[in-house]
């Protein structure tokens, strides 16, 4: 009985070609989305999985309250409570830390290569966290000074593979480093690392900072002894930070509190709540939004195929009803309905199997991912496919098949009461359903590139365009000694506007400075992002003057008793005039001499915050210089040239202002993306049912619109006969999308603290889009039947 079944329903595939070919598209479609999007949310949710002690590792996130203001969070913490942890808290087992060296030159002989993303950190490190080992002794790896353990990646990029690493010596610019073990490159934690140093090289530099609370700049990891002891963990920490802490922060006078904040392991990757974190954080919300929409482009095929599959039910009506006259249960037909819609979704699985392969490159650069072809031999993707196309295969077949073998014998043998297509009440609701979805999307996309244009277009209070930044090595003082005269040398070209060396860029975290501000008469303690600049710094960005003066070399009172801020400081710090206002800090006593109008120095997710701008000529992180847009390569060629004559030791590395600070909004971009390539996917799923059921339609009415051609009806007339009703669909789905769509939207924009409007245009623009390619798509099969000879259609069965 299975193989008759199985006959019966390859037969029906191929009778009727293009109803199945438009369901096994829509379906493949689907599935393959499906598929993809399953890859990325698994890959997100797996972060930090493959430590063995993941459930028991916590990282120390720091928050600093200084009186009248909002709390400082950040996931850094500071240097002494690596010890504290160590003595006085037993339920910890392994306590680590990680300080951040910095971006390095690095020699091997003849080469040399600049490096990001390196980390001191103690010899135990690699106790809390298990990373693969490819070569050496972990237990070991980091006990001796100036010992490196590298990654794979940069292991091969020096020495071709990890075995040769082994025993190498790697020069930077203070000291070299001998490697004792290289680790299996990290796909999914929020350590990135290229290499780990040994903490014991800096130990005399750390003595320094062994009571600094307020210095934080290190990122600290617990491993407990039971994941349960965590809350209580939390409670002895809160009572350490009141018992020891605060009466420090009173010795120094100083109006603030301080405690540490436990952030599980595997909850890091997902949390935004804490700045200055080692990695850009992931956002949950796309994980939802990316889940939500696998389901609803499969929902949309299996529409298409319920569907198609009651629209076409006359045809099938006698051959239920004969299968019942001899004797079938309406069991058996059922279960012949439902194996002809697994059949249909397990063709469909195998083509979206192979749409995926196709897809993988595209999507991969999508996500910013490294999924490979192989996966489809993985067990958990395996176990994916079978429960997608079980499934799918119910959810689509159920209704048809409940529908169908529900006939009566009886009544769908006689001619005259044979069904006439099933419930098309449902129907309609199921296309609506349909491009309510997909309209949802289309206004997605249209609200979300119009606010990343906004981002692009809105005025930054600084100009970001043709300033070419190069990134100063770190560890080289003969080179920060030699700045000044490189910048001359760079002027020398007409095509170089300005040149200016900063610490601290637009787009980067930046340092805050508790300061004792003149507010009332009194000098009370504020906290202030400061940025250390030279004196072109200014005019290098192009920011404006509100107020006061910039700083100028002429006035050599300004290193050390002059300030700029900007105007969100000013107001934040209750002065109207704010020009001669006292400001002291950690070796300044200084007046404000000028205000800068408020810039964006980070995305516009945030509000512009107090700012202040600190005169340090000497300040070794970045070289910018302004270059005119013409001939352009040239500029940089000749800026390359400069610095190989002063530095032929360090490779110049270097970006443009504009690029990098667009990069704040990459995970809008890829949302934008998304949704685009989404929104296409569900108007050309629904569209491809739509032409089915136009088809049928036409198919239905071909006397009907044999005898209006008859008496005299033209083409239009009978195209907008058969349009009329899809197009109340459509203009139903476009009332019931646009409130659903604002609200999501809405609170999407809540994120910005600069948005755009969500405007009517937006929805008047979806709604008109899909309702011409819901017309267009009927009106193919409308004309094409209107076209049909009458004398054909008048003899038709």
């Amino acid at each position: 009985m299975f193989s008759d079944y199985i006959k019966i329903a390859i037969r029906n595939i191929f009778r009727n070609k293009v109803y199945s070919t438009i369901n096994i598209a829509g379906l493949a479609i689907g599935v393959a989305s499906c598929v993809l999007i399953f890859l990325y949310v698994q890959d997100e949710l797996s972060y930090e999985s493959h430590f063995s002690k993941a459930d028991r590792i916590v990282r120390l996130a720091g928050e600093i309250n200084f009186e009248g203001q909002e709390v400082n969070k950040f996931a850094l913490s500071s240097p002494p409570i690596y010890q504290a942890l160590r003595q006085d808290f037993p339920e910890v087992e392994q306590v680590v830390q990680l300080l951040p060296a910095g971006n390095q030159t690095v020699w091997y002989k003849d080469k040399s290569f600049n490096e990001q993303d390196l980390f001191f950190t103690h010899s135990t490190f690699f106790e809390v966290f298990d990373y693969e080992m490819l070569a050496g002794n972990p237990k070991t790896a980091l006990d001796e000074p100036r010992t490196i353990v590298v990654s794979e990646g940069m292991a091969t990029k020096y020495f071709g593979d990890a075995e040769s690493a082994v025993g190498e010596m790697l020069k930077f610019s203070n000291n070299t480093y001998k490697v004792t073990d290289v680790f299996r490159d990290q796909k999914h934690s929020h350590i990135v690392a290229n290499a780990f140093l040994s903490q014991s090289t800096i130990a005399s530099e750390e003595a320094v900072t062994a009571d600094q609370w307020f210095n934080m700049n290190r990122y600290t990891y617990a491993l407990v002894q039971d994941e349960a002891q965590i809350p209580a963990f939390q409670e002895k920490l809160d009572a350490f930070a009141a018992n020891t802490i605060d009466p420090w922060i009173k010795e120094n006078e100083l109006n603030a509190s301080m405690q540490f904040v436990l952030q599980p392991l595997e909850s890091i990757h997902f949390d935004t709540e804490y700045g200055a974190d080692i990695s850009p954080a992931g956002n949950i919300s796309y994980v939802y939004i990316f889940a939500a929409v696998a389901i609803f482009l499969l929902l949309i095929a299996c529409i298409n195929y319920m569907n198609l599959a009651t629209a076409r039910s006359a045809k099938r009506a006698k051959e239920v009803g004969l299968r019942k006259v001899v004797g079938a249960y309406r069991s058996q037909i059922i279960s012949q309905f439902i194996g002809e819609s697994v059949l249909m979704t397990l063709i469909a699985a195998v083509l979206a199997l192979g749409l995926v392969q196709v897809m993988i490159p595209t999507f991969n650069a999508l996500t910013d991912k490294n999924f490979e072809s192989n996966f489809i031999f993985q067990w958990e993707f395996m176990l994916l496919v079978l429960a997608i196309i079980i499934l799918v295969g119910l959810l689509a077949g159920s209704y048809p098949a409940f529908f169908l073998s529900n006939f009566k014998p009886i009544d769908v043998l006689k001619t005259d009461k044979a069904p006439r297509g099933g419930n098309a009440s449902l129907r309609k609701i199921l296309v609506v359903t349909q491009f309510t979805v997909s309209l949802v999307l289309i206004i997605g996309t249209i609200v979300v590139f119009t606010q990343m244009h906004y981002l692009r277009s809105r005025d930054l209070g600084f100009n970001k365009d043709q300033v070419i930044v190069i990134d100063i090595p770190g560890g080289d003082s003969t080179l920060v000694q030699r700045l000044p005269i490189i910048k001359q040398q760079l002027l020398g070209n007409p095509n170089v506007e300005m040149v200016s060396n900063t610490r601290d860029i637009p787009a980067e975290n930046m340092s805050k400075l508790m300061t004792l501000s003149e507010v009332d008469g009194k000098m009370v303690e504020r906290t202030l992002n400061v940025m250390f600049v030279d004196y072109d710094f200014i005019d290098v960005m192009g920011i404006g003057m509100k107020e006061g003066r910039n700083y100028s070399r002429d006035m050599k009172t300004d290193l050390k008793e002059g300030l700029i801020i900007n105007e969100a400081a000013a107001k934040w710090l209750g002065w109207s005039d704010p020009v001669g206002k006292r400001m002291q800090m950690i070796d300044w006593d200084a007046k404000v001499i000028g205000v800068v109008k408020d810039f964006h120095v980070k995305s516009l997710h945030t509000d512009v915050e107090p700012l202040i701008l600190a005169l340090n000529p000497a300040s070794q992180g970045y070289l910018m210089a302004r270059i005119k847009a013409q001939d352009m390569a040239s500029t940089i060629s000749f800026v390359e040239n400069k610095w190989r004559a002063f530095d032929p030791t360090h490779p110049m590395q270097y970006f443009f202002m504009d690029e990098h600070f667009d990069k704040q909004y990459l995970a809008e971009e890829k949302m934008l993306t998304v949704f685009g390539y989404f929104a296409g996917l569900t108007i050309l799923i629904a569209c491809l049912g739509l032409f089915g059921l136009a088809s049928f339609t036409a198919e239905q009415r071909t006397k009907e619109i044999g005898i209006r051609k008859v008496l005299g009806s033209s083409t239009g007339s009978i195209v907008l006969l058969l349009s009329k009703d899809f197009a109340l669909l459509v203009l139903i789905s476009i009332v019931l999308a646009s409130p659903l769509a604002w609200y999501g939207m809405h609170k999407w924009l809540q994120d910005f603290a600069y948005r755009t409007d969500l405007s009517w245009w937006i929805f008047a623009l979806s709604g008109t889009a899909a309702m011409l390619i819901a017309l267009l798509t009927v009106s193919l099969q409308a004309m094409k039947a209107a076209s049909t000879d009458p004398v054909k259609a008048l003899r038709a069965s």
